[in-house]
């Protein structure tokens, strides 16, 4: 539905009040009708007033399929995704081509208990091998590195956005490795002063292994949004002894929900 104003112009009042909508507020009606050319240039003229507006209002995610992870790697779904090159196991020298981390999320990965290992795992390309395995959204892929086997309470993999984002929902997505063994775990805020727990689960949500169709990921919707930089996936202490050591081995970790201002996606 459109109605016209005061000075001509074409008010499209039937979008939602998002970006959008503010794109496509005024349009005159003769631009409209002079074919696709035009109207595109006058589109463009428009734009460059409502891109410098977009930063200062609110910006909603919708559905479960592309958050906050995938609005920063590909600038709101207007460039393709980079990817690199990593092997799909450290034992194996099998090569894929998965999704490189945005470069303005930052990822902290603290691994707890971990087993003896013949390498750093905060070195490279080990480093860069489990950065991506976490943020590929393609979680079918066998990826699997043993930097994430049998870590002890505490270990953790965050994100920091560069801005706050209101969170509603997550999506989170296992390897093949100790699916069954992911068990007393939290999602976590940081709220300023101290993190927050927004939800926490005692089982795993693969209880049969990783393999249940489809592509393995499950989304979690939380009670209530809550607002931050910083968000975590962490280990708790283990209800029963014998789990006092699980596997890790998170990917395609994604959040939804509000992107608030001040914000930019350079």
């Amino acid at each position: 539905m459109s109605t016209p104003t005061e000075d001509g112009h074409v008010r499209l009042s039937s979008i939602a009040d998002d970006i959008l909508r503010k794109t496509l507020t005024f349009l005159t009606p003769a631009d409209c009708t002079r074919g696709p050319a035009a109207a595109s240039k006058a589109m463009r003229v428009v734009a460059s007033t409502a891109n410098r507006q977009r930063y200062v209002d609110s910006y909603v995610l919708r559905g479960n399929k592309h958050g906050v992870v995938h609005a920063l790697a590909t600038a709101f779904g207007t460039r393709q995704w980079p990817t690199r090159t990593v092997k799909r196991s450290v034992i194996r020298d099998a090569v894929i081509g998965v999704a490189v981390p945005p470069a303005g999320l930052g990822i902290t990965i603290h691994r707890e208990g971990l087993m003896e290992l013949r390498f750093d795992p905060e070195t490279e390309p080990y480093a860069s091998f489990s950065k991506s395995a976490i943020v590929d959204q393609n979680v079918a892929r066998k990826i699997s590195g043993v930097g994430e086997c049998t870590l002890g309470a505490g270990s953790f993999v965050q994100y920091e956005l560069p801005f706050q984002l209101q969170v509603t929902a997550f999506r989170l997505g296992f390897s093949t490795c100790g699916a069954e063994r992911f068990l007393d775990w939290a999602f976590e805020a940081f709220d300023g002063e101290e993190w927050r727990r927004l939800l926490h689960s005692r089982t795993s949500p693969w209880p049969g292994g990783f393999y249940l169709g489809g592509d393995g990921a499950v989304v979690f919707q939380l009670w209530y949004p809550f607002a931050s930089t910083r968000f975590r996936i962490r280990l708790l202490e283990p209800a029963l002894s014998m789990h006092a050591h699980r596997c890790m081995h998170i990917r395609g970790l994604e959040l939804y929900g509000t992107i608030l201002p001040p914000w930019r996606i350079d």
